[in-house]
């Protein structure tokens, strides 16, 4: 195992400073507006900056790529991230915030494509499970180690946001001075909503409405847990940090038990325990703060992976030609969600109650309960009998690119690939040049499978 992990261990060391500067700045920009007193009006317009930005930074940064190369594009990602954490200290104004935001999530998402891609360069058949699965790992565990930074010192001062943007700046060596090879163009796909929504309407309302979720609570958690009496320093934190402890532990083992009964089965199970548990942690007063981490827990247990699941049934539904078209529309799908997300929830929780952070996402889950239900006595599920392994790489929400189930090929009549590219033996100007760009076709389908004729089911893979 060592001598797989070996080539990638630099980009997974600077995996793990990323976003342990991105989990403490994530987490003490909300603490800080609340001392600022922005109003979580506008804390929630920042989040859904922030996503917006994720999105149109897996859009857009293909193209950078191509025209400055991968080291050059990782660089300037990495300066504008660690630069927009400078400013916000520098600039306390929340109209200013809403576009270091928008700067920070283009930028983190920019990040999470291009260290894909070389890491999908090394892998092949035999040991991608395994490289994407620690790539996953590092990212869970480095976001909560950043979030725990948090309890360190007061948020508004100058040194959280100073320590948050040295960490990220520091990400930038391990790849600048790695010898591994420069990875071939990344693939840049043309949407076609229409056509994917077609294939799979479970999978793409399940990623919007898991989208407003996730994008609520990762918003909003640390400010919850002030407003029902926890300390904003030593606790408040760590309640943010239990919601997605609560999903990396559940992630594997939901997956797997999606492989052997139907996936919406699953999503709607999990969907009726988060409602109970959102409702639950909303009655709980005064009481002491390790119950209230675990129903934190328990709510980021079964929310965090439904968009893992979402994505696994949207791909037992696409053609292997279509796997990279899905993988796009689960993205921005999710990506819409959670812009809009936060900006409702600000508002609830600004005209009604605290309360609103869980009781909205809460009844935008026993929506979605009852819509799975609805499609599971309309439509069969797939075959249990043609099912394949649960596999966490294609399936993550917190992976920046379009990452498919499998690797793009030369082959593929979805792929263009330049003649003068030989694999890992082209330089770095000639590999990142405009010409040698992998494009993926706009004019084919994105397979003749639907959900009301299943195609072969994909195994469960949780690598976002």
């Amino acid at each position: 195992m060592t001598k797989m992990i070996a080539p990638v261990a630099s980009l997974l060391f600077s995996v793990a400073l990323l976003l342990i500067g991105h989990g403490l700045q994530s987490t003490i920009i909300p603490l800080a507006s609340r001392i600022l007193d922005f109003g979580e009006l506008m804390i929630g317009l920042g989040a859904s900056a922030y996503f917006l930005g994720f999105v149109m930074g897996a859009i857009i940064t293909p193209h950078v790529v191509v025209r400055a190369g991968h080291i050059r594009g990782f660089a300037v990602m990495v300066s504008s991230m660690s630069a927009a954490a400078l400013l916000h200290p520098l600039v306390e104004d929340a109209e200013a915030w809403i576009l270091f935001r928008f700067i920070t999530g283009f930028c983190i998402s920019g990040l999470y494509l291009i260290i894909e891609s070389w890491l999908n360069e090394f892998a092949d058949n035999s040991n991608r499970g395994l490289i994407m699965s620690i790539y996953i790992v590092v990212n869970y565990a480095a976001f909560t180690s950043g979030q725990l930074m948090a309890t360190l010192t007061p948020p508004n001062g100058f040194l959280l946001f100073v320590v948050a943007s040295i960490i990220i700046s520091v990400a930038v060596m391990p790849v600048a001075m790695t010898k591994a090879a420069q990875p071939a163009p990344i693939a840049i796909v043309k949407l076609e909503l229409g056509k994917v929504f077609r294939t799979s309407q479970a999978a793409i309302i399940s990623a919007f409405i898991i989208g407003m979720v996730a994008g609520s609570h990762l918003t909003f958690a640390p400010l919850y847990a002030i407003d029902k009496g926890y300390d904003p320093l030593t606790q408040a934190p760590v309640f943010a940090a239990m919601l997605g402890l609560g999903g990396m532990l559940s992630q594997w083992p939901l997956g797997r038990f999606s492989d052997r009964v139907d996936r919406r089965l699953v999503l709607l199970m999990i969907s009726i325990v988060g409602v109970i548990s959102s409702i639950g942690i909303t009655l709980l007063e005064d009481v002491d703060f390790i119950v209230f981490l675990m129903v934190g827990a328990l709510i980021g247990a079964v929310t965090q992976p439904a968009y893992s699941l979402a994505a696994a049934h949207g791909y037992d539904h696409a053609s292997e030609n279509g796997y990279l078209r899905m993988a796009a529309g689960l993205l921005v799908a999710f990506g819409a969600g959670s812009s809009l997300g936060p900006f409702l929830t600000a508002l609830l929780m600004q005209n009604l109650s605290p309360d609103a952070l869980f009781l909205f996402p809460g009844c935008l889950l026993a929506f979605l309960a009852f819509y799975l239900w609805q499609r599971i006595l309309r439509k069969d599920a797939v075959g249990d009998d043609q099912k394949e392994d649960f596999d966490m790489a294609a399936t993550s929400a917190s992976v920046g690119a379009v990452v498919a189930p499998e690797l793009p090929s030369e082959e593929d009549r979805y792929v263009v690939v330049p003649d003068d590219w030989e694999g890992g033996e082209t330089s770095e100007d000639e590999a990142d040049s405009p010409e040698a760009a992998a494009e993926v076709l706009s004019d084919e389908t994105v397979g003749d499978d639907s959900e009301s004729e299943p195609a072969t089911k994909k195994s469960f893979d949780p690598v976002i």
